[in-house]
């Protein structure tokens, strides 16, 4: 399988202007991430061992829903991965445990993925490397799919993997919306004037 240059969008500005085109904020995606891992955190002992992993699939499926579903969005259950739809058919949002996100190492889903999720995630559409951001990922329907990653610390990324046989085996776009170390993070900018001209800047790793 071909490596492709993953797209990372990083800084706090052009976060909240890559989101702009999703139609909803980073502070909805990051109120998707502290509620699983608020549900997540109330496992107790006497629970199944996998509790706080479905709490927090569970409460983060409910929050992306609503959060998200409204006038752009609708719920969408395509090949039995629950998630929501935007209603032009541009692109599909799930929710994933990882174990890490916002990291230089790519996050490791901490279920593996079904036959359902690698369906709607296709690496034939990937030949060549340095592909604009949001490819379509969508072999059966044209959606491409993202995926709202919330690690065990807390940390949040909103990202397109390809995957296969179980895995993630590529990435496509990794979007930071909120990590607890805060690194990654630029300082905002106190130039409140109007901005024109306004470009994305983004970052490619091999």
């Amino acid at each position: 399988m071909p490596t492709f240059n993953t797209v990372i969008v990083s800084t706090l500005v052009d976060v909240e202007h890559r989101l702009e085109a999703f139609g909803f904020t980073r502070h909805q995606i990051m109120a998707i991430g502290q509620t699983a891992r608020a549900y997540a955190d109330d496992a107790g002992p006497s629970m199944p061992l996998n509790a706080a992993g479905m709490l927090s699939y569970i409460h983060g499926v409910g929050e992306l829903r609503q959060q998200l579903v409204g006038s752009d969005y609708l719920p969408d259950r395509a090949c039995g991965v629950e998630s929501v739809m935007r209603r032009d058919r541009s692109v599909r949002i799930a929710f994933q445990n990882v174990d890490k996100s916002c990291a230089d190492m790519p996050p490791l889903p901490r279920s593996e993925k079904g036959s359902g999720a690698a369906a709607l995630s296709s690496p034939t559409l990937f030949e060549h490397a340095g592909v604009e951001p949001g490819p379509l990922t969508g072999v059966h329907d044209g959606v491409r799919t993202y995926y709202v990653m919330v690690g065990l610390d807390g940390s949040v990324e909103l990202s397109c993997p390809v995957i296969e046989k179980g895995k993630y085996v590529d990435w496509i776009e990794r979007i930071y919306i909120y990590s607890p170390d805060g690194d990654w993070e630029a300082a905002p900018d106190t130039d409140t004037g109007p901005v024109e001209d306004f470009e994305v800047h983004v970052s490619f790793k091999d």
